[in-house]
């Protein structure tokens, strides 16, 4: 859809998160604006901890927005060895993302016209 996405992560939370210790994560359009508004269904998931999150509505996506989880994982959980968070000190995210795209309008020409047509190809 040649839309530009980045994932913002928030290690001490984010505005609405239940406290300090929660990591945030969000996505934003980069590609969004007042003008361009994007609609789209997405997943976050970190796939060795088996952590997910999902947007079962669609979102709109315009200049600045970003949607996401306030309250995605306990950071401490994130950062401890045991958890399956981290592999090898890296943090895998994946998201997945279903763009919406309106149904583009069809033209059909009214009945009138078509006798003209048919004229036209008949010569």
């Amino acid at each position: 859809h040649g839309h530009v996405w980045t994932v913002r992560l928030y290690p001490g939370g984010h505005s609405g998160s239940t406290d300090d210790d929660q990591v945030a994560i969000f996505l934003h359009c980069v590609s969004a604006t007042d003008m361009v508004k994007v609609k789209a269904g997405f997943r976050i998931r970190i796939p060795s901890s088996g952590n997910r999150g999902s947007s079962q509505k669609r979102r709109v996506f315009v200049e600045d927005s970003e949607w996401g989880f306030d309250d995605f994982a306990n950071r401490s959980q994130v950062l401890d060895d045991q958890s399956r968070f981290l592999v090898d000190g890296n943090l895998t995210i994946e998201v997945d993302i279903q763009v919406a795209q309106d149904k583009l309008p069809t033209w059909k020409p009214s009945i009138d016209v078509a006798p003209a047509w048919m004229k036209l190809l008949d010569s």
